[in-house]
């Protein structure tokens, strides 16, 4: 504010200065993302009783489609747009949850796996030395998964 308007303004309270702001910062929004219109919406700095800094809004019957139609537009990207990133209470980003490790397969090896050499010169091993496990039905209690030397197939 230059002196003038400072001057103009000494006698008013912080919710009658609050509210001229307000009123002046809703006037430059609308005339931002309303098309050119005939005729200015008139927007009025208001206090209420309970001292609350408001604006009073007087739209004829163009401006008042057109800002319905900016609003209608809005609403339809934010049904279309992916849901908001989750913030807290004070702003900051909330990270994503990280689901719980699960066993994951192990793709099978391709071709023959060679891990080391044998005295004789041959692969340790020829095949993968991974074997499917065998699942063992019946018996009373807990089943083994796969068939051991501890655990024999009934």
């Amino acid at each position: 504010m230059n002196s003038p308007e400072i001057a103009m303004n000494a006698h008013l309270s912080d919710s009658d200065r609050q509210a001229l702001r307000l009123a002046q910062d809703l006037r430059e929004e609308m005339r931002a993302a309303l098309p050119p219109l005939p005729t200015t919406p008139s927007v009025s700095p208001f206090v209420d009783q309970a001292g609350t800094p408001s604006v009073l809004l007087r739209l004829d019957a163009d401006a008042a489609r057109a800002l319905m139609a900016l609003l209608a537009g809005r609403r339809v990207e934010r049904e279309v747009a992916p849901p908001a990133e989750p913030r807290r209470a004070d702003g900051t980003h909330v990270p994503p949850s990280v689901p719980p490790p699960t066993a994951q397969a192990v793709p099978a090896a391709q071709g023959p796996v060679i891990a080391a050499v044998s005295p004789l010169g041959e692969p340790a091993y020829a095949e993968s030395p991974f074997i499917a496990p065998q699942q063992v039905a019946g018996g009373t209690g807990p089943t083994p998964l796969m068939q051991s030397p501890i655990y024999p197939a009934r």
